[in-house]
């Protein structure tokens, strides 16, 4: 006989009221049970802390704490819908002016977020808005508003989609593997990842070696990472120069293997468009395998038309198969609040939590960051994507009332897309 999952227990108040208590039952439930979870930043006494409340949304910082039970003990006091700590470390963490603090230095942080990665599944499910001139589509967030060249846009709506959730998952491995190990140096015993407990992870470099870089020298770091300022020749991509190889160092290296990426994948068509009409029909395959031999480690020339445009549109292609998607805020910024592991995303309902590299690559978010594993909850879905957790399907949804999972049937509540209904008693 199947199990009846229990309903969570509420109170009949209007839904402001019911929302903001029933999001506190349960948070304060979670804690009470899961606040062995939560792992401390190292150097907890040099950190300073910040939440935000649940009632009101108001943020409470400069929060000290001599020890991780004094820390939990806050949280299970105030039951916050959000929690975070400095990257930064402070001699005096609780002062209310950060000029009192006394900067000691910082972690080097990276923030990678799948509102910034193209996605083919972004035109379903994400949409955006300029705080300028009010401007909004949907999609992949701009770097800049298409209609007044603002920066201030915001996601209007981003949902938790697997595919979108996997690139972001795979740009941290990429982050990894492909730069802070072999080109930076750093061991994995200085590197600690987490899943953000929304649509992406946050990489922390712990050393000695990057605690007293400046935003300016940080912002070196994110133009390598970006490539951001890469000049095509200097990297061999003009008629006449050697073709970088795969095996060659740095991003020589790297715009190889995403020059072989491309290539390998290319159409006709789309290499048509990169070559010009001066090469066609069958000698695009010769020019391609050509070039594929030469990026494993020959030494013969780039065979493209006399023209370097077409150089040019390699490179450009290549850089976008190997740069990384990184938020250069988070990482410029030496005294940034990042979400603290163990604690519950006030957005999403799931849980932020620290991962292995070897965790990272099995890692599905929507199956072990799940913290609400029991219990239904009826509401009236206004409209939503369709959404899996817990290897199940749900949804779409446009105005329907529907008895959900509790994990689903929050998040979709603190997303602002349903309302609790009828009897949850």
């Amino acid at each position: 006989m199947r199990k009846k999952l229990k309903t969570v227990e509420v109170v009949n108040l209007a839904y402001s009221d019911f929302k903001s208590k029933l999001v506190k039952k349960l948070f304060k439930d979670f804690y009470a049970k899961n606040a062995w979870k939560i792992r401390p930043p190292t150097s907890i006494e040099k950190r300073e802390f910040a939440f935000i409340l649940i009632e009101g949304g108001e943020m409470v910082r400069h929060k000290g704490f001599s020890s991780l039970n004094g820390l939990i003990d806050y949280i299970k006091s105030e039951i916050p819908l959000h929690v975070y700590y400095s990257s930064a470390y402070y001699a005096n963490p609780a002062a209310k002016e950060m000029e009192l603090k006394e900067w000691l230095g910082a972690d080097l942080v990276f923030d990678i977020d799948a509102d910034h990665i193209p996605t083919r599944c972004k035109e379903e499910h994400d949409a955006w808005r300029c705080n300028n001139c009010g401007a909004q589509d949907r999609g992949l967030l701009p770097a800049s508003c298409p209609r007044c060249g603002s920066k201030h846009v915001t996601a209007s709506s981003s949902w938790l989609c697997y595919q979108c959730l996997e690139a972001a998952k795979d740009e941290a491995i990429k982050l990894i593997e492909d730069f802070l190990i072999p080109d930076f140096g750093f061991s994995t015993s200085e590197i600690s990842i987490s899943f953000s407990g929304r649509r992406g992870y946050h990489i922390h470099i712990e050393s000695p070696k990057i605690l007293s870089l400046d935003p300016y020298a940080r912002r070196e770091i994110v133009d390598y990472i970006k490539a951001t300022e890469l000049i095509p020749d200097a990297q061999g991509f003009e008629p006449g120069l050697k073709v970088p190889t795969i095996g060659d160092y740095g991003w020589r290296g790297k715009l190889a293997k995403g020059l072989y990426l491309y290539l390998s994948q290319a159409s006709v068509s789309e290499l048509s468009d990169v070559a010009g009409p001066d090469i066609t029909g069958g000698g695009l395959e010769t020019w391609r395998n050509n070039l594929l031999k030469n990026l494993e480690g020959g030494s013969g020339p780039w065979l493209l038309p006399s023209s370097s445009e077409a150089a040019k549109k390699l490179f450009e292609r290549a850089v976008a198969y190997q740069r990384c998607n990184i938020d250069e805020r988070v990482t410029t910024d030496v005294k940034r609040l990042i979400r603290l592991p163990g604690s519950l995303h006030g957005g999403t309902g799931l849980q932020v939590l620290s991962l292995s590299l070897n965790d990272l690559e099995r890692f599905n978010p929507l199956k072990s960051a799940v913290a609400f594993r029991t219990g239904h909850l009826k509401c009236f879905v206004k409209h939503a994507p369709q959404i899996a957790m817990m290897d199940q399907t749900f949804g779409p949804y446009h105005e329907a009332r529907v008895e959900l999972p509790l994990a689903v049937a929050l998040y979709l509540l603190l997303q602002g897309l349903a309302e609790a209904v009828g009897d949850n008693s």
